[in-house]
């Protein structure tokens, strides 16, 4: 009796582990630009999403995350984001750089492509839900953008890429690499 219970446990411990790792991101939906987590030097990004299956609904939202200081909110710097993960949520906030945006993948392969203009350096946060038939989210994925200052080095070489070269050169790597 007990080698059942202890079976039927593992069993549930296995279904429930496995459900929510596949509940984590749609496999189908893959934010190709700008690249998560790097660091860019630009004054706008292009965000591109591709999609691998028709008939996906996807809200696509961007914005940029504030802590607050003082009595009013400022933008995070890429180098306080540790510090800032750790503030309480009364001290955070998100300012919308783009409203949310429905979108539907038509063929087998499609993109949503949306030009951001007027981006100072911050952390930016990349929002794609999946939606399902009555709009409830069924899937997230979230990704934060690295904005720096230009710096004298930069201006000088001018080395950093500009928001649609870095686009180009993501979304190349990313269909070729799947």
């Amino acid at each position: 009796m007990r080698k059942w219970i202890i079976l039927i446990i593992a069993v549930f411990a296995v279904m429930i582990c496995s459900s929510s790792a596949y509940a984590a991101t749609d496999a189908a939906v893959t934010l190709v630009s700008p690249p998560e987590n790097e660091s860019i030097v630009a004054n706008n990004f292009l965000i591109s999403v591709k999609v691998t299956q028709p008939g996906r609904v996807l809200r696509i939202s961007a914005g940029e995350l504030q802590q607050k200081s003082g009595e009013k909110f400022v933008s995070v710097k890429p180098e306080e984001l540790e510090e800032y993960d750790k503030k309480k949520d009364e001290e955070k906030k998100l300012t919308a750089v783009m409203e949310a945006e429905i979108f539907e993948s038509k063929g087998s392969v499609s993109f949503f492509t949306k030009k951001i203009d007027g981006i100072t350096p911050g952390v930016y946060l990349i929002k794609v839900e999946t939606l399902d038939a009555a709009d409830n989210v069924v899937y997230v994925k979230e990704a934060r953008i690295l904005v720096k200052e230009k710096t004298e080095e930069a201006k000088v070489f001018d080395s950093q890429k500009s928001g649609t070269s870095q686009f180009l050169q993501s979304l190349l790597t990313k269909i070729f690499k799947n």
